[in-house]
């Protein structure tokens, strides 16, 4: 730079003496001038050119910085782009694995929580700032005390932590679990300042953890065997039920085919339309008679159904089983009972059957000789001997009366008469027209509604049937007192329930059962007659019918005997 001052200078001064000469030869130059001009055009040159060697080391050295700047520029252009690109991972990464920022200082109180806090948790942060962790924790929510302990030992010691967590009420009063993590900040002179962290609400993760808990452990204990297989049927899960049930371990069964429990009890053609059904993509349900590890043969009622994946495949298998052993020998056990119990009623309504009609005909023999003997022998006797021949004959017809009665009994269901529609309005009718001397007699007002049902029976024992209750009303009055019977019905859905009602002696409270049993009497013959058959009668007939007879009463003030008919 200091000779490029003088140089340039020179330059000027030639050029300004030239520019004087030019003017000063106006209007046209000399020819001195003319040469004087060119050598000031020359000098000029040459100076210049002296300049420019001159000034060519520090321009070089100038460019060569400018080139050294650009790179430079360029590379701290290049390493901006690279830490703004990483600045959005990892903000972008941070929101992903957190709901919130927080801040805290030194004393663990907060200071900041960013804006998706009050989003989550609808929680103005301006109410928790300048607060602590332990002052916000939801009171309703009980928390491990150790766990806090140890929380607080870790800010004490200003430890970095993770996942600690505990429950805070949101706006709505609504307990929420959320997990925090926090890392300790400390200044340039490395003195502690406070916490920098994330917080998450893992209300929902939380409760559908505890949703899936409570499943696993009702299916673990659950009191039917739960197999899940793959689609070769071998065996992926079994739960406890499963091993208590089979008898082998867990290890014993696991990736094995549940055809180690197959029994030759179960008919091939169980299988095939078990396997023809999942086949298709539908569930099955049958008997399956198995074998537990010891041998014993064991009987489950089974339903077995295809699992989907999400995108509809089928995965896998699902077996859900009953041990249904007892209830097999239950039921075998009871038909064989049932079976016993109708031989012997079969018996013993034969026997009845055969009994009563056979001793029917030497009772007939001894009353006919007992009144021969009281013709032939009766002026000779005295009050003592015709009040026992009166014993002997009143017995004989007792006895004939009962024999009847037994009869009757028995053939009830035992004549196979197809049900059919019977009118139970007919039926009444015809019971009451049955009974005109008697109602007559005692002066009985019965009331029948307009319409009765019909139902499907057989119509000469539903005649017997309602005989005997109305006859029992009109009986079975205190003296002096005159019948007032009701017939009912009512529809009780699958039921037409018809019923008898009177104004007589009523019943006990705890008779009310023992009535409907064969010759119970509740009151002495000497009141009442009767075989106390009757009403035995009207039970047997109604369960023939597929129905049920009950009593309700009321001592000194009547009682209604109700029947239930099934429709259809």
């Amino acid at each position: 730079m200091t000779q490029r001052r003088p140089i340039l200078v020179l330059i000027a001064l030639i050029q300004a003496a030239g520019l004087l000469l030019l003017w000063a030869q106006t209007p046209a130059p000399s020819p001195w001038a003319m040469a004087a001009l060119g050598l000031g055009a020359a000098a000029i040159l040459w100076l210049a050119a002296r300049c420019g060697r001159a000034e060519a080391g520090p321009v070089g050295q100038l460019r060569q910085e400018n080139a050294a700047l650009r790179q430079e520029r360029d590379r701290l252009s290049l390493l901006c782009e690279v830490v703004k690109e990483s600045s959005e991972r990892y903000r972008e990464y941070s929101e992903a694995a957190a709901d919130w920022f927080w801040e805290s200082d030194a004393e663990q109180r907060f200071t900041f929580f960013s804006s998706s806090f009050e989003a989550v948790m609808n929680i103005s942060s301006d109410d928790l700032l300048g607060k602590r962790s332990w002052d916000i924790v939801s009171e309703r929510m009980e928390i491990d005390s150790d766990q806090w302990q140890a929380h607080i030992a870790d800010l004490t010691a200003q430890r970095p932590f993770r996942d600690f967590k505990y429950w805070l009420e949101d706006g709505a009063g609504r307990a929420r679990w959320i997990k925090v993590n926090g890392l300790p900040r400390f200044d340039e002179d490395g003195v502690f300042i406070g916490y920098r962290g994330t917080g998450s609400d893992i209300t929902a993760a939380v409760e559908n953890a505890h949703r899936m808990h409570m499943l696993n452990r009702a299916v673990e204990q659950s009191p039917v065997s739960i197999v899940i297989t793959d689609l070769n049927a071998d065996i992926q899960y079994v739960n406890g039920s499963f091993l208590r049930v089979t008898g082998y371990s867990m290890d014993e069964v696991i990736g094995r085919n549940p055809r180690i429990l197959r029994s030759e009890k179960t008919p091939p053609e169980t299988y095939q339309a078990m396997w023809a059904a999942l086949s298709a993509g539908e569930k099955w349900e049958g008997e399956l008679a198995n074998r537990r590890k010891n041998g014993e043969i064991y009987w489950e009622m089974a339903t077995i159904q295809p699992i989907q994946n999400i995108e509809g495949e089928i995965t896998n298998y699902l077996a859900i089983k009953a041990d249904v052993t007892e209830q097999k020998r239950a039921a075998a056990k009871l038909a064989e009972l049932v079976e016993e119990l109708r031989r012997s009623n079969e018996e013993l309504e034969q026997f009845a059957y055969v009994a009563s009609h056979d001793l029917r005909q030497p009772l007939r023999m001894i009353s006919a000789y007992l009144g021969l003997l009281e013709k032939k022998l009766g002026a000779s006797f005295d009050q003592d001997s015709r009040d026992f021949f009166g014993f002997a004959l009143d017995g004989a017809k007792r006895l004939d009366h009962m024999i009847v009665d037994l009869l009757e009994y028995s053939r009830i269901g035992r004549v196979s008469v197809p049900m059919a529609p019977v009118s139970l309005g007919e039926v009444v009718a015809d019971s009451i027209r049955h009974l005109e001397v008697a109602a007559a007699e005692s002066g009985a007002e019965i009331m029948v509604p307009e319409i009765l049902p019909a139902i499907s029976g057989d119509a000469n024992e539903l005649l017997r049937l309602f005989q005997n209750l109305i006859a029992n009303a009109i009986k079975y009055m205190p003296e002096g007192r005159k019948p007032r019977i009701e017939v009912l019905c009512s529809d009780s859905g699958g039921e037409w329930v018809v019923g008898v009602r009177d104004n007589g002696i009523g019943i006990p409270p705890d008779e009310l059962k023992r009535v409907f049993g064969i010759f119970q009497r509740l009151v002495a013959r000497e009141q009442y007659e009767g075989t106390g058959i009757g009403l035995a009668v009207c039970r047997k007939i109604a369960e023939h019918h597929g129905g049920r007879i009950w009593a309700e009463s009321e001592l000194g003030a009547g009682s209604t005997f109700l029947v239930a008919f099934p429709k259809g």
